[in-house]
């Protein structure tokens, strides 16, 4: 289990019902929550948000019964949210701490601490300072 108690990745916000998704396979072993884009039809990690694709933000499996903390496979089946203004996702992020209404940039699939010169694509939605190792679940509202 998730050690934040994390256990969704969409968290809520504003969206339409039912939420905009994208299917492909998984171009290496994805964890939900990871944001990426479709080359090829496979769900790759965004390497810095500036990818002329649109974001989307892999999401488990409800089908083969994943948790946000197994990995999806080479191959299998990704079922990528896309990613719309005011909408509260829980997402991979960098190691660092985090405060509420932070920006945040993409880098290697995670959001991270926004630096100057890179894209604001998030904001820290926590409720309090929250500190995370590579790759635990963030709670952010999509700018």
């Amino acid at each position: 289990m998730a050690k934040d108690g994390k256990h969704t990745i969409h968290a809520g916000g504003v969206f339409p019902n039912p939420l905009l998704n994208r299917e492909g396979g998984a171009a290496a072993a994805t964890k939900p929550g990871t944001i990426g884009t479709f080359v090829a039809g496979k769900f790759t990690a965004s390497v810095d948000g500036n990818e002329e694709a649109i974001l989307y933000v892999a999401n488990k499996d409800y089908l083969r019964c994943l948790t946000v903390d197994d990995s999806i496979p080479v191959n299998e089946l990704v079922v990528g949210i896309q990613p719309m203004q005011g909408m509260f996702l829980n997402v991979r992020a960098a190691a660092g701490t985090y405060k509420k209404g932070q920006p945040l940039s993409i880098a290697n699939g995670q959001v991270k601490a926004h630096a100057s010169g890179e894209s604001i694509r998030a904001y820290v939605e926590e409720d309090k300072a929250y500190t995370t190792v590579a790759g635990d679940l963030l709670r952010v509202v999509i700018k």
